[in-house]
């Protein structure tokens, strides 16, 4: 009796559970990371957040010469604080949200264009909470803001496929080398507002308040979420231009 062809996403389960490879990729060295600066002693950890975290006021003219290696040394830190992580609640909380949404744009536009999408978001996430909080000398880390983007993409992605019943892995049965142009909720979407608006008013009251875990109290640097979600939002139309659904990336 002959068989339906095997679809990509359906060796080890069910494709809800099929994480994709660069996905895995990026949860491993966030890990990595953060288990390496445990080893280190307090103090050199320290100095780490202040060279490779943003530090609003360390960009000031007046503060930057204070830094070794001023501006070119103080211009990494606009990329590499979305690698580093605060403490282990901060890192676990981070790679649930990337699990979920990273996962669903990588299938979408593939991980190429995923990783630069995310670090396009972490760059403008760490711009705006700088020109936002320019007196700060506290060291910003963290992937939110470039997550934030993600789910902004995310958002986009998925109303589509939730409008028509379809869920989010409809378009796995398309045939590889083919398919039909990924399809974007519009930015006026009723229902994409809905959910941009609760999520931003979240941000904005828990970057007010903290979020307390256990003994624990988590700022947020809401302000680089918003304008990480932002970005996400308006920049997956370009990286979907031209792209069409061939079924999951295996990246």
């Amino acid at each position: 009796m002959p068989q339906a062809p095997e679809r990509p996403g359906d060796r080890g389960g069910q494709p809800v559970f099929f994480v994709p490879a660069s996905i895995l990729a990026m949860l491993s060295l966030l890990l990595a990371l953060h288990l390496t600066r445990t080893l280190l002693q307090p103090d050199v950890d320290q100095f780490t957040l202040v060279m490779l975290g943003v530090v609003p006021g360390k960009y000031m003219s007046g503060v930057i010469s204070a830094f070794p290696g001023g501006y070119w040394a103080a211009l990494p830190a606009l990329i590499s604080y979305a690698f580093l992580h605060a403490n282990f609640t901060h890192l676990a909380i981070n790679s649930a949200w990337l699990l979920a949404f990273g996962s669903m744009v990588v299938r979408k536009i593939g991980a190429v264009r995923f990783m630069m999408l995310y670090l396009l978001c972490a760059l403008l996430a760490a711009i705006v909470h700088i020109l936002a909080d320019f007196a700060s000398l506290t060291p910003m880390v963290g992937a939110s803001g470039a997550i934030s983007g993600l789910m902004g993409a995310g958002f986009r992605i998925v109303l589509p496929g939730m409008m028509e019943g379809r869920g989010l892995y409809a378009d796995q049965g398309a045939i590889p080398g083919g398919g039909a142009p990924i399809r974007l909720a519009p930015l006026t979407d009723r229902r994409f507002l809905t959910m941009s608006g609760i999520w931003m008013g979240m941000n904005i009251v828990f970057g007010l308040t903290g979020i307390r875990v256990s003994e624990q109290l988590l700022l947020i640097a809401w302000d680089a979420h918003i304008a990480g979600f932002i970005a996400g939002a308006l920049l997956i139309g370009i990286f979907t231009r031209k792209k069409n659904v061939s079924g999951v990336t295996q990246s």
